[in-house]
């Protein structure tokens, strides 16, 4: 859309709503917000705060996770501007991989049969206040977009998912064939 619903309370899925519709590596390509989906893993519903389709790329998932965002002792939690903590029910790592997940089968069991099997999708998380520099098993270093990825534009962040993304799906590609 050309513009964000006035019903959305995330300052921060508000903001890179801007910084994607101002970006002008964007215009080709084909943003969603607040994306529903019928069916989530086990879940019986979901949502994904950004999907972005990428001509020649691919198809990526982006969960927006606004204010101070951590993981202590395996707990996510985040704090908002006014100092108050509130505890995330899961993993945002987990949250976009599911969507991106349940967003490739939805399109892959209604593709014609002529569609691209071998297109890329990926996702990250997006936490646009803070610099995160946590690692964990659960997620890979280019699957973050921070503070520090945004001080370029969106766009720029989004292509480095995409190349990544690529080069890890070459990768497994090229180690199922050789243990076949």
């Amino acid at each position: 859309p050309s513009h964000i619903d006035s019903s959305v309370l995330s300052t921060a899925e508000c903001r890179i709503f801007e910084l994607l519709k101002n970006d002008l590596q964007t215009k080709d390509w084909v943003v969603l917000h607040s994306l529903g989906l019928s069916n989530r893993g086990s879940k019986p519903y979901g949502e994904i705060d950004f999907v972005a389709l990428i001509p020649r790329e691919g198809i990526f998932c982006l969960e927006v996770k606004g204010g101070r965002i951590a993981c202590r002792n395996g707990r996510w939690e985040t704090t908002d501007r006014h100092g108050r903590t509130e505890g995330l029910k899961r993993s945002p790592f987990i949250q976009a991989r599911e969507g991106m997940f349940a967003l490739r089968e939805s399109i892959l069991n209604r593709a014609p049969v002529n569609f691209p099997m071998d297109l890329i999708f990926g996702y990250a998380v997006v936490m646009p206040d803070i610099t995160f520099n946590q690692q964990s098993p659960e997620w890979q270093s280019w699957q973050i977009i921070d503070r520090n990825a945004m001080k370029q534009p969106m766009s720029s962040a989004i292509l480095h998912l995409a190349a990544e993304q690529r080069k890890y799906h070459e990768e497994n590609q090229s180690r199922a064939r050789a243990g076949s």
